[in-house]
């Protein structure tokens, strides 16, 4: 029987998968995930509203079921902004289309981060996304998303990363779970969880990325959101 991760999801022996019966639970079970998940989409969504203009284009990467995806596109289509939704999963793309109500200059595109071809842009959003790309392919992603990016242009890099030591690595690892016990997980929900993601989910340190950042050539990386070991960071482009 495959081991049940909560909120009905049940993830087969090969490890955590984005596919399968993942989309028609995947909020609910998000939002027990990460911490502040729905808070750093309004964070995400203030940040676009400054730095997306009029005629402008915004990525939104590994969108899962588009709820940002959606909210970028309301905030934007006065200004007709074009905003683009990118997920690997078919049934994340499909639930994501079905969801948005048909609004204006809004598109969902079925890819691999590793295949897309991007066109220009003046934001890109990756929001918990590249960390589950083996690294080679993400220091690629991130090259490729920089050579698209208008100048003065962002990336809204969105990750769960490695604490300083290893004590501190301990540390955050049982305040999360004690988190994750306080949004109705049981102990074997959260180490089936754990175990799923075993080498699916391969986090790096805050300098680490901040280092793959500033070689593919962002100017500035200014954090801007961090709880334990989720952090969010804004890289930008020179003007």
């Amino acid at each position: 029987m495959a081991p049940q991760v909560g909120n009905g999801i049940n993830v087969p022996s090969g490890g955590w998968t984005f596919g399968g019966e993942t989309p028609a639970a995947f909020e609910d079970h998000v939002t027990g995930s990460i911490p502040f998940y729905a808070q750093c989409h309004d964070l995400i969504v203030d940040l676009a509203a400054h730095l997306v203009p009029a005629g402008g284009r915004c990525y939104d990467l590994g969108c899962s079921t588009g709820t940002l995806t959606t909210r970028l596109a309301e905030l934007l289509a006065p200004r007709r902004a074009e905003v683009i939704g990118v997920d690997r999963e078919p049934g994340m793309v499909e639930l994501a289309t079905e969801r948005s109500g048909g609004l204006p200059y809004l598109r969902f595109e079925t890819a691999a981060l590793e295949e897309l071809t991007l066109e220009r842009a003046d934001l890109v959003i990756s929001y918990y996304s590249l960390q589950f790309l083996p690294v080679s392919s993400r220091r690629q992603v991130v090259g490729h998303i920089r050579r698209a990016l208008d100048r003065g242009g962002s990336l809204i890099l969105f990750e769960k990363v490695l604490a300083p030591t290893a004590r501190d690595q301990e540390v955050a690892t049982g305040v999360y779970q004690d988190w994750k016990l306080r949004q109705g997980f049981n102990d074997e929900e959260i180490a089936a969880k754990a175990r799923s993601l075993r080498g699916v989910l391969q986090p790096q340190s805050p300098a680490e990325n901040d280092s793959m950042l500033r070689a593919a050539g962002f100017a500035e990386v200014i954090q801007v959101f961090r709880w334990m070991v989720f952090e969010g960071v804004v890289a930008r482009v020179a003007s």
